[in-house]
């Protein structure tokens, strides 16, 4: 389980209308319940859900924070779309939250502490602009359900959000951009895990800009999955380019 997760989805009972998770926990949970082995993760990635929010919703968010006694809260300079809450001093509580805004400058009600403008690392301001893509947050929405207490997408959201943020981070790195290496091998990693959830023969339909960057990820897969990446990842008897097949058909793109 991912730490202080239960906690959140206790105190957030009756306000599932108003964030849905994304990221590393969501991707962490739904292998989880299909019994297979997810990476680790520390970090609760929340989108909020800008058309739903209540002040009841936002006065249970600052609650939380200072009931866990978060050392470190951050919004992100440009945009201000994001913001960072880590080091509780309760060690129930998440390790980290990261709330996404769809709407710049967008949190429930006033902070009632000093929130610190920082700038923010090109893996959050890669997430940061998918966010602000309306097809990306309708597919969001599209692909949602609750579990273990808490709205979050499922593999057919977080898989073409993994494409593209490996898309994103391989275009920032290439133009000379401070990129960690690992973060963009973890996005690639993370699709063909999730992969391995997807019932063969049952298609995603995907709005017209994530189905074009879905395209281009798999096309740009093609030739380097060596004979073992597929076995390191616990896919057994299938080579890379014929999961990128897979992927294509259940997509409904063509790479």
């Amino acid at each position: 389980m991912v730490r202080g997760l239960d906690l959140f989805a206790e105190r957030f009972a009756g306000f599932e209308d108003c964030y849905v998770l994304i990221g590393g926990a969501a991707a962490y949970l739904v292998q989880m319940e299909a019994d297979l082995e997810p990476r680790a993760t520390q970090d609760v990635d929340i989108v909020l859900c800008v058309e739903s929010l209540t002040p009841e919703f936002g006065e249970r968010m600052w609650a939380f924070i200072a009931e866990g006694g978060y050392e470190m809260r951050q919004v992100g300079d440009q945009p201000r779309n994001f913001y960072r809450f880590a080091k509780p001093g309760d060690d129930r509580f998440p390790k980290m939250l990261e709330f996404f805004a769809r709407e710049p400058g967008r949190m429930p009600l006033a902070e009632p502490g000093h929130l610190t403008p920082v700038p923010i690392d090109e893996a959050v301001v890669s997430l940061s602009a998918i966010l602000l893509d309306d097809d990306y947050y309708a597919l969001i929405h599209a692909h949602k359900r609750q579990d273990s207490g808490v709205p979050m997408i499922t593999e057919h959201a977080l898989i073409p959000l993994k494409a593209r943020a490996w898309l994103d981070l391989s275009q920032r790195k290439d133009q000379g951009e401070r990129v960690d290496s690992r973060d963009i091998k973890k996005h690639r990693g993370d699709v063909f895990r999730l992969y391995r959830l997807l019932v063969p023969g049952e298609t995603t339909v995907l709005p017209e800009t994530v189905q074009r960057d879905m395209r281009a990820f798999l096309e740009q897969q093609r030739g380097q999955l060596d004979a073992n990446y597929p076995k390191n990842l616990d896919i057994a008897d299938e080579a890379g380019d014929e999961i990128l097949d897979q992927l294509a058909a259940m997509f409904g793109v063509r790479a």
